[in-house]
């Protein structure tokens, strides 16, 4: 009896610790070919959602300036180192009133319209949108504004008018975690060239620069009523360009991750009544004539008292590229014109 119990008695055996050191060393290997595996997707996946972002970042400019432009009926496109236009050596504020004015008086200066009672002056509101490619004060690098001159067709728009320049861009673009992007625009359609790493650049991590061909090449934009567009450039917040000294100009280098979209902008209206030319003639409005009194319809496009003005114009803009520019467009709508 005593003999069959040990024959089935079983022996408990444990793993030793030669055994644990193998099976802890195969585990190891296993997961290292995991994690080598998952690391490019997980690098894919971020960098997919980085460029969604960005996309969406872009996209959501270029359709807002799109809207803002497609319908205008009369435009002009300046950047801000023509804008001294009261010659005193800076420009500033006074000076887009005084651009105000000007356009008024090239479109509706004497205007009228029946009020189905008398014969009134026209008012409406002049529109005047900045796209920021540099800080101004509490308003961001990359920010878009509006100011809003109202006008009546037989009054002045003083200098003295300042009115309130309302952002564009909801604070998110600028203020979330995932935004951390600089925004900068440059007219005309261009694309991204590799150039050598900048003089001054830290290549420690072996940055790959970038530039706008338009720019590095000192390219003046091709531009106008019917090709009218404008480049958006996106890179990093901190560290992500450095302006290039290219002897007689300047050109700045982004270090990737750089991204740029092109948004054409159509001018519906304008180009409509161009009939497919460069000769964009303002919208003939009835005109009452100061000296006599008498009503006719203004002359088309002349350019002088009595006339519908030019519809495009961009002589004020400088067609090469330089970002210590802001970019300005003025621009009205015909259904914010009305009777007084």
């Amino acid at each position: 009896m005593t003999g069959g119990a040990d024959m089935n008695r079983k022996t408990k055996k444990g793993f030793t610790l030669i055994e644990l050191i193998i099976v802890m060393a195969i585990f190891s290997i296993l997961l290292l070919g995991a994690m080598m595996i998952t690391q490019p997707v997980t690098r894919m996946y971020r960098n997919t959602t980085l460029s969604e972002k960005t996309y969406a970042y872009a996209n959501n400019i270029q359709t807002y300036v799109q809207g803002r432009l497609e319908y205008a009926e009369d435009m002009e496109v300046a950047t801000s180192d023509n804008l001294d236009l009261d010659s005193n050596g800076k420009f500033e504020e006074t000076d887009l009133a005084i651009w105000a004015e000007n356009f008024r008086k090239a479109h509706w200066d004497q205007t009228v319209g029946y009020n189905g009672k008398d014969v009134v002056p026209l008012k409406g509101s002049i529109h005047i949108m900045r796209l920021l490619n540099n800080a101004d004060g509490t308003i961001p690098q990359g920010q878009i504004t509006d100011r809003v001159y109202e006008f009546k067709s037989d009054q002045t728009i003083p200098t003295s008018d300042k009115p309130t320049q309302e952002l564009m861009l909801n604070d998110a673009f600028f203020t979330s975690k995932d935004s951390a992007y600089n925004f900068s625009y440059a007219l005309g359609s261009t694309t991204l060239v590799p150039v050598a790493t900048p003089s001054g650049a830290s290549d420690s991590k072996g940055e790959i620069y970038r530039a706008l061909a338009n720019d590095k090449d000192n390219k003046s934009a091709d531009i106008g009523v019917l090709k009218l567009a404008l480049t958006i450039v996106l890179d990093k917040k901190t560290g992500g360009s450095i302006d290039v000294n290219a002897g007689s100009y300047s050109y700045r280098a982004f270090a990737d991750p750089v991204a740029i979209q092109i948004a054409t902008l159509p001018l519906t209206n304008i180009s409509h009544r161009s009939n497919h030319t460069t000769n964009a003639k303002g919208l003939p409005r009835p005109y009452k004539d100061p000296a006599t009194n008498d009503i006719f319809v203004q002359a088309e496009g002349a350019g002088s008292l009595g006339s519908s003005g030019i519809a495009y114009d961009d002589l004020l803009a400088t067609k090469t590229i330089d970002f210590n520019n802001d970019i300005y467009f003025i621009y009205a709508y015909t259904d914010e014109i009305r009777n007084s």
